[in-house]
């Protein structure tokens, strides 16, 4: 009877124990799961947080890349209108010198109709710097994965559009240096007594003269062709032409300032005059 009740007591204790064993197991699941869903969470929470700087930062470089890329086409627009305003000297210079009569070209003044000559065409020169253009199509990939697809058309055209410009502007101030070659060539042959007057004979020579006016003109619709084709570059990224303004005066004002550049006359010497020079052996001694 004892070992009855002993059994029994036995069997009760267990049945009071496998609740406890049971609540066990589930604390066990509800702290795994708990850890679990803590750490797939925070997973979530940095990857998201990295990709959303990531794309903040690759929207800042896109912006710092569009603002450099218009401002670049800005500056060149800049510079040829420069150009252009500086070829009204040139134009009028032309003007005096086409209008000295074709039979008084030996008989004037020589030294001052050379000056003319060689100052006439003294273009400015268009320069052109691609650092930005570079870095936009190193960057190309980046554009297309953000579907900026018209910017990058448009952008593309702006710079062929620059290049050509470039070359006919560079083709244009080329044309007084081909012709005195072919002058060269043969400056016997050419009408005239005096250097001077051989030059302003040349029928080519004076065509050019008379076509800087419309030249300049032609330089100036360019540049404002290209500010055009830059508007729409600025209406796809949602820039204004204040901020574009800024961000050129900003990028000037923090360029290093090396002073002037050198000009070829501080560095003339005089001419060595063959009657001031000793005796040649006493020289190369």
């Amino acid at each position: 009877m004892e070992d009855f009740t002993s059994a029994q007591d036995a069997t009760l204790n267990n049945v009071e124990e496998n609740p406890k064993k049971n609540n066990g197991h589930r604390e066990f699941w509800r702290n795994l799961l708990r850890t679990v869903l803590g750490i797939s969470i925070s997973i979530v929470l940095t990857f998201g947080t990295n990709a959303l700087l990531l794309y903040r930062r690759v929207v800042k470089d896109r912006k710092m890349t569009a603002m450099m890329v218009m401002g670049n086409i800005e500056t060149f627009a800049k510079h040829l209108d420069q150009c252009a305003d500086h070829m009204s000297w040139n134009d009028t210079l032309a003007a005096y010198l086409l209008a000295i009569p074709m039979d008084s070209l030996d008989i004037v003044d020589q030294n001052q109709l050379l000056y003319g000559i060689n100052n006439v065409t003294a273009y400015y020169t268009l320069n052109h710097d691609k650092s930005a253009e570079n870095i936009f199509s190193n960057s190309i990939d980046t554009w297309k994965n953000l579907g900026n697809f018209e910017f990058i058309e448009n952008t593309g055209q702006c710079f062929a559009d620059i290049k050509n410009i470039k070359e006919i502007y560079d083709d244009f101030l080329g044309t007084t240096d081909r012709i005195r070659s072919r002058m060269v060539q043969d400056l016997e042959a050419c009408p005239g007594k005096t250097l001077g007057s051989k030059v302003l004979h040349d029928k080519e020579y004076r065509n050019h003269l008379a076509h800087i006016h419309s030249q300049a003109e032609y330089y100036h619709y360019l540049a404002a062709y290209v500010r055009w084709k830059n508007v729409k570059n600025m209406q796809l990224m949602d820039v204004s032409e204040e901020e574009l303004k800024h961000f050129i005066e900003e990028r000037d004002k923090n360029q290093v300032n090396i002073g002037e550049a050198p000009e070829q006359e501080m560095f003339r010497t005089p001419v060595i005059n063959p009657d001031g020079l000793p005796d040649i052996k006493d020289w190369l001694k």
